[in-house]
């Protein structure tokens, strides 16, 4: 089951199309970050590597279908079982990690809204 448009649906996650999605994603986000020795890694490292690994997961993603943050969450757990049952412990703690710290690492993500400088003019310069 997954979490889709707010509610749950049935999806096979066993289906070869969406293996393949998950085994596409993983690729392409292992070949531009790498993860080894993650787990002896400092917490600021971590950080870095969990926010340089989300971004590429949601362009990733984003590329193929867009997604709400419910739904990248469950996305992202089902991306870390499809990664341990491969033996690929270092990317599923990656990903467990953004996971449990989701909001966090989002939050980079977001666009900075800049607030719009009003010049002020004096009005009684003319005067």
């Amino acid at each position: 089951y997954l979490f889709l448009n707010g509610r749950i649906m049935k999806i096979n996650i066993n289906h070869p199309t969406f293996i393949a999605f998950l085994d596409n994603t993983t690729k392409e986000v292992m070949n531009n970050v790498s993860v080894t020795n993650y787990f002896n890694l400092s917490q600021d490292k971590k950080m870095s590597i969990l926010y340089l690994v989300f971004k590429l997961l949601k362009k990733s993603i984003t590329f193929r279908t867009n997604l709400s943050d419910v739904e990248m969450k469950s996305f992202l757990v089902v991306l870390c079982k499809k990664n341990e049952e491969c033996e690929n412990y270092e990317f599923a703690a990656v990903i467990n990690d953004i996971v449990n710290n989701y909001d966090a690492v989002s939050e980079f993500l977001k666009p900075i809204k800049r607030k719009r400088k009003v010049n002020k003019t004096d009005i009684n310069k003319n005067a």
